[in-house]
Order: structure tokens, then C-alpha cells, then sequence
């Protein structure tokens, strides 16, 4: 394809993303994020509106006694699942019916109440709930009131839409002193972990499969998935001086069923099964719950550094500037390898490409033999060697744990024109700059064959979709390494010709002079010969 269809193609491309044509659902509302905020709304078909609670993570919806009925956790954060029609009432079928969500309690309810005559599956005497939204504080909170066999709930129900957590305060007037509060879940996942850990206890008790377990004055009940980026979690535990007994269901129907007194409080997590959303809401430090592997441990020490820079800065963007900057600089030496291997290669290529295609026809053992035997001889003439290139995987491990981390991060800040670094950005200019510095990045390493950078360029239009997706703060930091990258490969670029036409110019010079013996005028003289035409100069300084 001729360079200049190239852009075309790649605006084209990049229209057809921004329909929001791939699986994982539509791309945020451009220009804004998703504020926070109670909309009522008919979401089961039954009579009777109910309330969802929207954020950027996650859309909960409650029935009228404060049931969760619906609990959806974005993969995405800020994509906004709930519509307006025209009228401006609310559009929740997206919701329902998007195969890329699941229902954390599937078709059961969490924060159920039973026992002593309250009956999740039994009606009730409701009354609307007192609703309210404090963003600076970052709560949502409802008050929801029923009344079921002459006993009467209050249930205060307080979300906060920076992380997954719920604080929920049940107050039970004329019934039992303990009442059940029923956790399902976890949607979808046919054979959840369910544990729970006992104070005082040595290590948590779980239940995986068919069996039920009861563990008295826990610290902690949690149903988990494997752990992923797409697992989920639900995690239980008391707060003040709330006693709670947790009897543990196993199986396709994993059930935490926590009993509390009638006056009782817990803190509630229900979002992503991942260590950086678990370390941010607290719970990593409970024992049993969380253990991370070698690049969850790298993650940690990337978050209590960025939260050092924080208190110094005090702006997340300007945390991630720093972070890239700083990060790059401790790991130029690895890069350094790299790229010296990266600008060897595209170096020695021509080179390489003229031994190949001696070759190319001659199929036989001895031409591969002595085809090999040329190449040794080529890269022992420019020392080069091809193992080198191990030294472009040592710093994997820590831009991996280091793109997680930004990745699972919620930021509390917007930078520049960005309202939100923990959701993508709303203009897209992020996603042009990442095109444009990549592209870069690409043509400075495969500047030597203009065939391969055709052929790889294609390969970003679909990197796109996801700097169309990523979190702004991510696609900042890919952007920012990727720019420190360029730099610094062509500075490599420039000391590798540099030393490679410097070998070139020994290596003609060895051929040029070879030294000949025969007999001249039965004198036995030492004649010097030159070759009729000196060997190629690698790379030598055009003048």
C-alpha cells in the first residue's frame, strides 16, 4: 500500500471505533464522564420503580426495601449502559441486556433480611427512600423503610462511587435480636470461593463445591473468583462493635448468609477481584483474603511510590508525568541493551538479506552449512550477537506490573482537559497522540526497511481501539514512555552507525590486504595483492 493511502485509511478506521462497534459496549458520552448520581427507573417489568445508583465503575440497582437486585461492574469504567429517552425518563434496558455485563447476584437479591418474620419472598409495606448524592464527599446514600409482619427495617445504604465499597446500617424495630443478611453471587461464576475468617484464627476456612460451613465472630466473609481483570468479588465484614456469624454455601449457588444483630453495620465490597482496587478500598492487609504474585508485589511498591509524589505534587496527572519520567530513567540501562539490539539488527539487515538470498535457491546441506558458516563470520566481523535480544524481556515485568497498576487505579482528579484519569478520554485527542507516537516509535525502528514499517503500521489501527478504551491516565503513560523510548533509540541509532561503519572500515581493510605466498621468479617472494574492488562499507557516513 502506497504511504499515502495510509492516514486514510487509518481516519477511516478509526471512525468505525468510535461508533463503539466492538463487544465490550459503547465508548463513554463524549466530552464528560459519568456524575454520579439515583435514577429511578422501571428495571424488573414488576410494578413499582426502582433505583440505580450509576458511577463510573459500577450501576446498582435497588428494589424498594433496599435489595440489590442488579449489580453490574463495568470492565469498562465510564461506560454509561443508561440512556435517556427523549422524554428524559431513564433507559435501563442496556443493562439487562448487554452480553459484556454480569449481574453480580444474578436472578437472587444481596441485603436481603430474613428471619424472625422477614421474608425476602414475601411482600411488604414499603415507603420511598430519601435519596441524596454528596460528590465532594463521594457518597451516595438512601434510606429505604418497609414494614413485613409487624416488624419495621430502616435500612441506610451509603455507596461510594470512587471505589466499590458500600456501608450498609440495618436498624430492626419489634423482631428477633439477629436477623440473616443474604450475599449471592457471584453471577456467572458456576463454583465461586466462599471463606471467611474467623478472629483469632490461624488461617480463613472456605468452602469450594457442594457443603455448607459456619464461621463464628468473623473478621471477614468473601465469595471470589480466580483472580483476573475480570473477576469479581464480594466481600463482607463488620464494622464498630457488629458481631457477625457467617454460614458459607458452596456451588453453583454460593451464598454468604451473614448474621448480625438487629442494629448492625458492615462494610460491604462488590466490584473487581484485583489487587489494586482491594488495596485502595483497605482490604488487602486481611489475611487470607488477597496474595499477590511477583508483579502484584512490583504494583504495590508503583502505588505507595505514586502516593509519596502525590503528597508532593498533589495532581494525579502531574504524578504520572513524574512516575513515567522517573521510571524510564532507573530502567535506561535495560532499555539501553534493547535498543542497541534493535539498531544492530536494522544495521546489519542488508547485510544479512545479501547472504540469504545467495543462498535462497541452494536447499542442500553444504549450502546451509556454509551459509551459516557466513553468518557466523558476519556477526563475529561486526560483533553482533543475535542472543542479545533476552535483554528486551527483563524489563517486562515491571512495565507490566506498572501498566496494571495505572490501569486498576482511581484517580480523585481530572488533568488538563481530562475531567477523569481513571476513565478514557472523552475527546479522543489522547488516541490521536498515541497513534501519532507510535507510528513514530515504529518508524524509528524499522527505518532501514520501509517494507516491514508498512507492513507493522497496520498493526496499530487496531492497538487504537484500545487507546480508545484505556483509562485516560494509561494511555498518558504509554504515550509519555513511548516518547522517552523514541528518544533514546535514536540516540542509540546514532552511536550504533557510528561504531558499525567504524567496523566496517577495519573489516575492508583486513580483506583488502590479504597477504599472498608464492614462488616469483623462483625467488620466493611475499606478494601483497589487492582485490580487484573492496568490499562494501556497512553503513559508512555519506559524505
Amino acid at each position: 500500500m502506497k504511504p499515502r493511502l495510509l492516514l486514510p485509511l487509518i481516519a477511516a478506521t478509526g471512525a468505525l471505533l468510535l461508533t463503539g462497534c466492538g463487544q465490550t459496549g459503547p465508548l463513554p458520552t463524549f466530552g464528560k464522564a459519568i456524575s454520579p448520581e439515583w435514577i429511578r427507573a422501571d428495571y424488573d417489568g414488576q410494578p413499582g420503580d426502582e433505583y440505580i445508583a450509576t458511577s463510573n465503575l459500577q450501576d446498582v440497582v435497588f428494589n424498594a426495601r433496599g435489595e440489590i437486585i442488579g449489580w453490574f461492574i463495568k470492565s469498562y469504567a465510564g461506560t454509561p449502559y443508561i440512556k435517556r429517552n427523549p422524554d428524559g425518563s431513564a433507559n435501563v434496558s442496556g443493562l439487562k441486556n448487554q452480553s459484556s455485563l454480569v449481574n453480580m447476584v444474578g436472578e437472587r437479591k444481596a441485603l436481603a433480611l430474613q428471619g424472625g418474620g422477614l421474608d425476602p419472598a414475601q411482600p411488604a409495606q414499603t415507603t420511598a427512600p430519601t435519596l441524596s448524592t454528596d460528590l465532594p464527599a463521594n457518597r451516595q446514600e438512601a434510606v429505604f423503610k418497609y414494614v413485613q409482619n409487624g416488624v419495621n427495617v430502616t435500612k441506610t445504604v451509603t455507596l461510594h462511587p470512587r471505589n466499590f465499597k458500600i456501608d450498609v446500617r440495618t436498624d430492626v424495630n419489634s423482631g428477633p435480636e439477629r436477623v440473616d443478611m443474604l450475599f449471592p453471587g457471584l453471577g456467572k461464576a458456576d463454583n465461586p470461593r466462599v471463606q471467611a475468617y474467623a478472629r483469632g484464627a490461624e488461617q480463613p476456612a472456605a468452602v469450594q463445591g457442594a457443603g455448607t460451613l459456619v464461621v463464628n465472630n468473623a473478621l471477614y466473609a468473601a465469595l471470589q473468583e480466580k483472580p483476573s481483570q475480570i473477576a469479581h468479588a464480594l466481600i463482607v465484614r463488620p464494622q464498630g462493635d457488629t458481631t457477625l456469624n457467617a454460614t458459607l454455601t458452596g456451588g453453583t449457588q454460593g451464598l454468604i448468609a451473614a448474621s448480625v444483630p438487629a442494629q448492625s453495620s458492615v462494610e460491604v465490597y462488590g466490584g473487581k477481584n484485583e489487587l489494586i482496587h482491594l488495596y485502595q478500598s483497605g482490604y488487602t492487609e486481611l489475611p487470607g483474603l488477597f496474595q499477590p504474585n511477583i508483579f502484584g508485589q512490583i504494583s504495590l511498591y508503583i502505588v505507595k511510590l505514586m502516593e509519596a509524589i502525590y503528597k508532593l505534587v498533589g495532581n494525579w496527572g502531574l504524578v504520572l508525568v513524574l512516575l513515567t519520567v522517573l521510571l524510564r530513567l532507573i530502567m535506561w540501562p535495560l532499555m539501553q541493551a534493547q535498543g542497541r539490539t534493535t539498531a544492530r539488527m536494522q544495521v546489519m539487515q542488508p547485510r544479512i538479506k545479501e547472504i540469504q538470498d545467495k543462498y535462497k535457491d541452494r536447499k542442500d546441506r553444504d549450502s546451509q552449512v556454509a551459509m551459516q558458516a557466513e553468518m557466523q563470520k558476519l556477526y563475529k566481523d561486526y560483533n553482533f550477537n543475535p542472543a542479545g535480544c533476552l535483554s528486551t524481556f527483563l524489563p517486562f515485568p515491571v512495565l507490566i506490573a506498572l501498566w496494571s497498576t495505572i490501569r486498576n487505579f482511581e484517580f480523585d482528579s481530572g488533568f488538563l482537559w481530562l475531567p477523569d484519569l481513571a476513565i478514557p478520554d472523552p475527546f479522543y485527542i489522547l488516541a490521536l497522540f498515541y497513534l501519532i507516537v507510535n507510528i513514530g516509535q515504529l518508524y524509528v525502528m524499522t527505518r532501514k526497511n520501509p517494507a516491514m514499517f508498512r507492513q507493522q503500521a497496520f498493526i496499530y489501527l487496531i492497538f487504537l481501539y484500545f487507546a480508545l478504551t484505556f483509562p485516560a491516565g494509561v494511555t498518558i503513560y504509554i504515550i509519555l514512555s513511548t516518547m522517552i523510548g523514541i528518544v533514546q533509540q535514536v540516540i542509540i541509532n546514532r552511536q550504533v552507525e557510528a561504531e558499525t561503519a567504524t567496523i566496517g572500515q577495519r573489516v575492508e581493510k583486513a580483506s583488502a590486504a590479504r597477504t599472498v605466498t608464492a614462488p616469483a621468479n623462483g625467488g620466493g617472494k611475499t606478494v601483497i595483492a589487492k582485490t580487484a574492488k573492496p568490499s562494501k562499507t556497512l553503513d559508512a557516513p555519506k559524505k
